[in-house]
């Protein structure tokens, strides 16, 4: 696991222990708001935008395409929290995610850029915070099917796949 990995992980399992009770799905719109983030569904004016978060005034706020489905909403949030925890607590900005940006993973082929570099951390704050790896590890013995855990977590099978991978407990 790379260093900024472990650190973005930390962070994630610090924010769950803080604001989240129990160890069932994380509802990533609870948590949200628990953090003083309002959200809000929106309809968006261009084609693939999934959602934003917008920093201004000290105040928060999350837009999700209201179009989306469930598990595609709750990714949304957790990855516009990823934003926030670790891109704009420290000031005013604001991040419009579209497709691509949820498909940052590491590809080699493609320039690292501060833009990708975000994306990156922010998917991996979304996994960390809807997947926590100690709930994962200490499901996957009794599920030990990755279409039973991505129910279980409500999340996509891709993402859930790619957290078990991440995790070492599946190859792909």
């Amino acid at each position: 696991m790379s260093r900024r990995r472990a650190e973005i992980e930390q962070v994630a399992e610090e924010i769950l222990r803080e604001h989240v009770a129990g160890d069932g799905p994380t509802d990533p719109v609870q948590l949200a708001n628990r953090m003083g983030v309002r959200i809000f569904n929106s309809k968006f004016s261009e084609p693939g935008i999934h959602g934003l978060i917008a920093r201004r005034g000290g105040a928060s706020t999350i837009y999700v395409d209201v179009d989306d489905r469930p598990v595609r909403k709750r990714f949304t949030v957790a990855h516009e929290l990823g934003h926030f925890v670790l891109h704009l607590a420290a000031g005013e900005g604001e991040f419009i995610d579209d497709e691509d940006n949820f498909r940052t993973i590491t590809d080699p082929d493609e320039p690292w850029n501060e833009e990708r570099r975000r994306e990156w951390e922010a998917n991996v704050f979304a996994a960390a915070i809807l997947m926590p790896s100690s709930v994962v590890r200490d499901r996957w013995p009794e599920i030990r099917d990755v279409d039973g855990m991505a129910e279980w977590f409500q999340v996509s099978r891709q993402a859930m796949a790619l957290r078990l991978n991440q995790l070492g407990l599946i190859d792909q």
